[in-house]
């Protein structure tokens, strides 16, 4: 029964168990009646919060692409350096849900900067790979060619309406791309004001479109 407050859970288990500490280092998910806090460099755990029994579940990255063992080599390091390291991995993966699916994307940081795309399957449990592409190659194809010495492109966001459509910050964080991966093709672009941190996507009403949205 509610009685008009919060209880405060400890020791809410984990299925299956941990085998190591996570960080989260994205910002939650709500996905299928529950919330996902993901830790990019191994997975996400998941947990109804309105459960009168809530449980947390784990599903680990897609094979090959967990990169523990790299936390692992360096478990000595500073928590500066550690920390240094995952606001770089932050900035090549990211999961989210399009269509009404859960979606990881991983971009390779080497040339040609192949974009891997995967979506979880109904039971929640393993990703399938759907899609891969070379960036660099679309990119350059759209106006935007990676320029030898700069930073690789980066994931912002992935649009939560449209599954085949990605978006890609260019040129030191100074471009937004917008990137159909199944037609291998840019179909948008748009410079980014002030200093860029981070993108969240969101669905707007219809009515927004002819409204003025004030700025801070």
């Amino acid at each position: 029964p509610e009685v008009g407050r919060w209880d405060l859970l400890l020791g809410v288990p984990c299925q299956p168990p941990l085998a190591w500490e996570m960080e989260m280092d994205q910002e939650t998910v709500a996905f299928a009646g529950r919330l996902w806090w993901v830790d990019l460099t191994c997975g996400a755990v998941s947990m109804d919060p309105f459960s009168n029994q809530p449980e947390l579940r784990f599903v680990p990255l897609p094979n090959g692409t967990s990169l523990t063992f790299i936390l692992m080599e360096h478990k000595d390091s500073s928590a500066e350096h550690l920390a240094q390291f995952r606001r770089e991995v932050a900035k090549y993966r990211r999961i989210g849900v399009s269509e009404g699916r859960l979606r990881f994307l991983d971009a390779s940081i080497h040339d040609p900067f192949l974009l891997s795309s995967y979506v979880l399957d109904d039971e929640g449990r393993s990703w399938t790979l759907e899609h891969q592409v070379e960036l660099r190659k679309v990119l350059e194809d759209g106006g935007h060619p990676w320029e030898q010495g700069k930073r690789p492109p980066q994931i912002a966001i992935i649009d939560p309406l449209n599954a085949d459509i990605i978006y890609i910050t260019v040129g030191e964080q100074k471009h937004i791309v917008a990137v159909d991966i199944y037609q291998e093709k840019v179909i948008g672009s748009s410079p980014l004001q002030n200093q860029y941190h981070s993108l969240v996507p969101c669905v707007l009403p219809p009515w927004l479109g002819s409204s003025q949205i004030p700025t801070a």
